[in-house]
């Protein structure tokens, strides 16, 4: 008896040990171990701990980037319950990658072989764009990886160790660093310094890039626009009321942003002009969101939530929360998710602003797959909601992660340490990214559909093809004619060519002293401000 008394201490023992070595990896180096993300559905497919020198301490910026000239194409054969993959990657008997069409071709001639034994044979085609995470550290050290595989390209070192790191962007091309004052531009492919230039301002966030064009955020007042093609770097400027402190956002054909005045800018990216300015009934502090095909969504630090045309500037609609709003918003699959400053979380319908649901005790989003959300808890643990309904799955400590990078482009989650450990973890079943861009388009057309047939439920038919709206002139932005009237938009940034109206009476229909329409309306109630027909109306009494 005295001898299994003595072996189950030693068991109890054992497994306390080998319990406390397990928390302990977990908490020293802040990797979410296999077993956890088994249990809740995920997997890690890579970590990396991130190049720095001696003198860095932390993380600076990260920045993902889906390409959209860069995509891998693998084919799937299938044969039975079996499944045989050929990729573009792979290699010939010379060394030299297969291609897309050779992949294709060969995939076909593996189904036929298949089909003419007697097997069932079919092939899938599976697109992935290329999708880049650029990485900089507080002392210029930058890392370009492959956000999906975890693939270092290249580490170089930038800048003066001693300048404080502002931020980092890639494009297609390009990654742009910004340490201290001065501005770099390395080459994607191997990391070579195209060009550096010092800025004629100090910067207040990093910088977004769109094609040969620089967007820098400046501490003075405006943003400021580098053309890579121009040999002299005088920038063209963007003036704005406050400092710009956050990253401006790019749409499909401007750029926003906002500044620490509370003020909402948008701007053309083809041309450096201002469009408009979104007046709003608070101060817009947080960084803007944007989401394809035209929508701008600002957070209010009054509580309200903004959605607005990108080419017009109108006013899609606005929803109050009646909390300080602080982040920024969550756009994904024709969804906003809202974190307020008291850590509650608001599901808004992208199509009027409604509330679908709410949940409290969340920090931030981090990512979302095709059914979950994912976030951090007051506490940072990592919460698994139901994305239709907002309810609650699970709940996971994350150790020792104190890093995370918010990722409304894919459904990869990207957590770390802010000393440089980086980790991306995806749902066990979905091995290829899964992209909102495309999910969002197919999210909109279902909500049209479905507008559709409430609207008319005997004839479910489709809602006809609308047209583009207007683009923005370049020369007069300000132009009448993209703007709806006063009593319609009250909160559009001007109803009289871009003029404010009249201090006496803001709410008239009109900017002209209160008078009606003018008098080439012949069913005007009165054009000569008394009351009067016009002189050419033929229904005069």
């Amino acid at each position: 008896m005295r001898k299994f008394y003595a072996q189950s201490l030693l068991t109890l023992l054992i497994l306390l040990a080998v319990s406390a070595t397990t928390w302990g990896q977990l908490a020293s180096n802040g990797l979410i171990t296999n077993n956890t993300a088994r249990n809740l559905g995920l997997e890690r497919t890579w970590y990396i701990q991130t190049a720095k020198n001696p003198f860095a301490s932390k993380i600076a910026d990260v920045y993902i980037h889906v390409s959209s000239t860069e995509a891998d194409w693998s084919f799937e054969v299938t044969d039975g319950d079996k499944s045989f993959f050929i990729r573009d990657k792979d290699l010939d008997s010379f060394g030299r990658p297969l291609g897309r069409e050779e992949a294709r071709q060969r995939a076909t001639d593996r189904s036929a072989q298949i089909r003419q034994s007697g097997g069932e044979s079919d092939i899938k085609e599976h697109t992935v764009p290329k999708i880049y995470m650029s990485v900089v550290s507080d002392r210029g050290d930058v890392q370009l990886l492959n956000a999906e595989t975890g693939q270092v390209y290249w580490t170089v070192q930038v800048g003066n160790p001693r300048h404080p790191t502002v931020g980092v962007c890639t494009n297609d091309d390009t990654t742009i660093v910004i340490s201290g004052i001065s501005i770099f531009v390395l080459r994607n492919t191997d990391g070579a310094v195209l060009d550096s230039r010092k800025l004629s301002a100090l910067p207040g966030a990093g910088p977004v890039a769109l094609g040969k064009r620089i967007f820098v955020p400046s501490i003075e007042n405006r943003v400021e626009v580098y053309n890579l093609d121009v040999f002299n770097w005088s920038p063209e400027l963007l003036s704005s009321i406050g400092r710009v402190l956050e990253q401006p956002v790019l749409g499909q054909r401007s750029i926003a942003w906002s500044t620490d005045k509370g003020n909402v800018y948008v701007a053309g990216t083809a041309k450096a002009s201002m469009w408009y300015s979104v007046n709003t009934l608070g101060k817009v502090i947080a960084p803007i969101a944007y989401q394809a095909p035209g929508r701008y969504v600002a957070n209010c630090q009054n509580g309200f939530v903004y959605c607005v045309d990108e080419v017009t500037g109108d006013m899609v609609w606005r929803q109050s929360l009646g909390e300080s709003l602080i982040n920024e918003p969550v756009l994904v699959k024709n969804r906003a998710y809202i974190v307020s400053r008291d850590k509650n979380c608001y599901c808004l319908d992208m199509r009027d602003g409604s509330i679908i649901w709410s949940q409290p005790n969340v920090k931030q989003i981090v990512a979302a797959s095709s059914k979950r959300l994912y976030a951090l808890d007051r506490l940072g643990n990592l919460m698994i909601l139901d994305l239709k309904s907002g309810g609650r799955f699970n709940t996971v400590a994350a150790g020792k992660i104190d890093y995370v990078v918010s990722n409304p482009l894919t459904d990869r989650i990207y957590m770390g340490t802010r000393s440089g450990l980086i980790q991306c973890i995806r749902e066990t079943h979905q091995v290829y990214p899964l992209l909102h861009v495309d999910e969002t388009a197919v999210a909109i057309a279902d909500d049209q559909q479905q507008d559709a047939n409430n609207a008319d439920p005997d004839d479910p038919m489709p809602p006809a093809a609308q047209p583009m709206p207007p683009q923005v002139p370049a020369n007069n932005p300000f132009q009448q004619n993209n703007k709806p009237p006063a009593n319609n938009n009250p909160f559009a940034p001007g109803n009289n060519g871009g003029n404010p109206p009249p201090a006496k009476n803001p709410f008239a229909p009109g900017n002209n002293g209160g008078n009606a329409k003018p008098a080439n309306n012949p069913f005007a109630p009165g054009n000569n401000g008394g009351g009067n027909a016009a002189p050419n109306n033929p229904f005069q009494k």
